[in-house]
């Protein structure tokens, strides 16, 4: 593994740690922590810190080390857990993300000065009493290497071994208490070859108060045989007891097996190592000393079965992988449909053996999705800082309520939907919410509050960004898209024609641009990036009570389950997560609307048909309701409709093809497949369809060399 992959896994670490120690601080700010809590927080911070040493980012290390000493102090009691210190310790979060984007090149090293001063201060405030000095430690004792012969023109010693142990062994000289407990550390021959820096490691110890009382150096061979990227050294180390194992073995976590580690007083070194270690070292604890003993804590008998491995155990895989996979899957899907086509009424047992191949192929698929779900809350996570950094600004206090951060989608989406979901927060706090001094003249909370959700609904997700602010100015709204000659002045538009019309581009009702709005980008983004995903918004806003933005977007980019019909000369499919139910109307059931509508009485409720034909120009189409077949759909935001195609042809899953790719962006038009016959088959975009010709205007017809091209 290169070194580089080696720091993509780091970074990617960091990124999971960075979420950890937020949802540890969101806890203490709520008040709902405990022990563990704090604990993960600080391992979160710690992990950060072991492999900014490891690599070499200096000012990340240092901004961590810092960071990590008040929590120590937290966790042990010493510092109590007040709101300004988790306003503290937030803040010191957003910029230790900041010092991991700089060390990934993403942005300037944060100024962290005044913030390492607050830290350091508010350790010192509370600071106990000193502990009274403890008798001496032993002398230190430093094993050197048998005499070794140089070559006579060399002039003497090339190099100088106690010049080389003076960074770790510098200070044995000082007094320092007796020691309670041992810890020998002796990287393996191949540790540096991997990109190690005992150095380092031994620096982390120290800083715990560990002091070197002996260095092992007997391995080193004679200067012709020595390798530079070989290990020959292991120290011996004696911490205090106010020092856990657990946090000193914690400082070796990043180089894995490259290391052995034994504690206790009588263990013995382990022995040296000139090749790679053909399996981890075993990590023995030998039983502390009296003093040090834990009160309640049995020890272990020595003939113990091994511990079972944890729960909920995974591994990484490289996104590229699993888009092989995903492709190779879709693949699959299509080659099941292709044969059960060509082979359909060869025979029961043919059938039977095609449907026992459907279900291992759904089987594989279902699989196969699951693997690149990830619950949403990744996302959700990042929303507490946009809201610290908004509160600066604009100096709004928001409450956040977040729900329904468990609900899985694609990996896919979840990366793409961190864009939108930013300026939707941006603008809820900038333009919704009002001002503290504005809410309680009208009776509000001075506090603002802002809620997310999510669920599952029909195979798709949605995602609700709702404020308590003073809902959209719909006359200013108006008047700003006349003034930007955006709609004539007489234009008569419904609300939520006024409502989406904020999303139009270079649209902004700010008064004056700043770093937070103003410059009409935003929300037009957020448009964009949500119907690239197959997705669509809605809002829903009143007055003095605030707005709500819907994002509805599929579960997965990939594949998905239709209903593949036939209208007119063309083959389409409905995506099967819009479908009610079909129906054939008899003549009666079907009432004339005006000259060119019709509804039908559907269980006491009457929907409109729409004939599909004059969405799609499809050629010889049924045009009588009571001739062929309404499919009913189920729409987020123009409710049901009933769609008019000539016939159902098949319900299968269907490998979901992007236009955008192959083509361009088509009104109406969600994505192709590929059908059984080869053939390609246009996705229906239901909620487009069904939203244009309930508002009064007429579908566009699709591209005839679309058209062309999927016939």
């Amino acid at each position: 593994m290169t070194s580089e992959e080696i720091q993509a896994i780091f970074f990617a670490e960091c990124e999971e740690s960075l979420a950890a120690a937020e949802s540890g601080l969101a806890a203490c700010k709520a008040g709902t922590q405990d022990d563990d809590t704090v604990n993960a927080v600080f391992r979160a911070v710690h992990s950060i810190k072991g492999g900014a040493g490891a690599f070499g980012y200096v000012a990340l290390q240092a901004f961590t080390h810092t960071f990590e000493t008040l929590l120590s102090d937290v966790r042990e009691g010493a510092v109590p857990i007040t709101e300004p210190l988790v306003d503290l310790l937030l803040r010191a979060l957003d910029t230790l993300s900041d010092h991991v984007g700089a060390a990934r090149g993403l942005g300037e090293v944060p100024d962290d000065v005044g913030l390492l001063a607050e830290l350091t201060a508010a350790q010192a405030a509370n600071a106990g009493a000193a502990p009274a000095p403890a008798p001496a430690a032993p002398e230190p004792v430093i094993t050197k290497p048998a005499a070794t012969s140089f070559d006579e023109d060399g002039g003497g010693d090339p190099f100088d071994l106690d010049a080389m142990l003076d960074d770790i062994t510098g200070a044995m000289e000082a007094p320092a208490p007796a020691p309670t407990w041992l810890l020998k550390v002796r990287p393996h021959a191949g540790a540096m070859r991997n990109g190690g820096e005992p150095l380092l490691l031994l620096r982390e110890l120290t800083a715990f108060g560990a002091r070197c009382i002996e260095c092992d150096c007997g391995a080193v061979p004679p200067l012709d045989t020595l390798d530079p990227g070989t290990g020959y050294l292991g120290w011996t180390f004696a911490l205090d007891a106010d020092v856990s194992e657990t946090s000193a073995r914690e400082i070796f976590e990043f180089v894995g097996d490259d290391c052995g580690l034994t504690t206790g007083s009588d263990a013995p070194m382990p022995a040296v190592r000139h090749a790679p270690p053909p399996a981890p070292v075993a990590i023995q604890a030998a039983p502390a000393p009296a003093a040090a003993a834990q009160p309640g804590a049995a020890p272990a008998p020595a003939n113990a079965p091994p511990a079972p491995p944890a729960l909920g155990q995974s591994i990484r895989i490289e996104l590229g992988k699993l888009d092989k996979l995903i492709d190779a899957v879709g693949e699959l899907v299509i080659a099941q449909a292709m044969m059960a086509q060509r082979l359909a009424g060869d025979g029961l047992a043919v059938k039977e053996e095609l449907t026992i191949l459907e279900g291992l192929t759904r089987d594989i698929q279902e699989s196969a999705m699951s693997i690149r779900a990830q619950p949403i809350g990744s996302v959700f996570s990042r929303v507490p800082r946009i809201l610290r950094e908004l509160t600066t600004s604009t100096g709004k206090h928001v409450r956040l309520e977040v729900s329904g951060e468990s609900t899985e989608l694609d990996k896919t989406v979840i990366e793409r939907l961190g864009e939108p979901l930013t300026h939707l927060i941006r603008n809820a706090v900038d333009h919704g919410i009002e001002s503290a001094e504005t809410r309680i003249a009208a009776g509000k909370p001075a506090e603002g509050t802002l809620t997310l959700s999510a669920e599952h609904r029909s195979g798709r997700i949605l995602i609700r960004i709702a404020d308590d602010g003073a809902g959209i100015n719909r006359e200013r709204v108006f008047a700003k898209a006349v003034e930007k000659g955006l709609i004539a002045p007489d234009a008569q538009l419904s609300k939520e024609e006024i409502d989406h019309l904020i999303f139009a581009p270079g649209f902004s009702t700010a008064a004056q641009v700043t770093n937070v709005s103003g410059r009409g980008v935003g929300m037009d983004v957020v448009r964009q990036n949500v119907k690239e995903l197959g997705g669509r918004i809605t809002i829903d806003s009143e007055p003095g009570s605030g707005t709500t933005f819907t994002l509805t977007l599929p579960l997965t980019l990939a594949i998905s389950d239709g209903m593949v019909v036939n209208v007119g000369d063309q083959t389409l499919v409905v995506p099967l997560a819009n479908v009610v139910e079909s129906l054939r109307p008899t003549q009666a059931e079907v009432q004339g609307l005006g000259a060119h509508r019709a509804m039908i009485n559907v269980r006491g409720k009457f929907i409109p048909v729409l004939p599909l034909h004059a969405a799609v120009g499809a050629q010889g189409a049924i045009e009588q309701a009571h001739e062929g077949v309404l499919i009913v759909v189920e729409t987020e935001g123009a409710g049901r409709a009933a769609l008019l195609v000539d016939a159902i042809c098949d319900q299968r899953q269907v490998v979901i093809k992007s236009l955008d790719t192959h083509y361009r962006s088509v009104e109406g038009v969600s994505g192709a497949t590929i059908l059984g016959d080869g053939m390609v088959a246009l996705i229906v975009d239901v909620d487009s369809l069904v939203a244009r010709s309930l508002s009064g205007q007429s579908p566009s017809p699709l591209p005839s060399a679309l058209i062309a091209e999927a016939a």
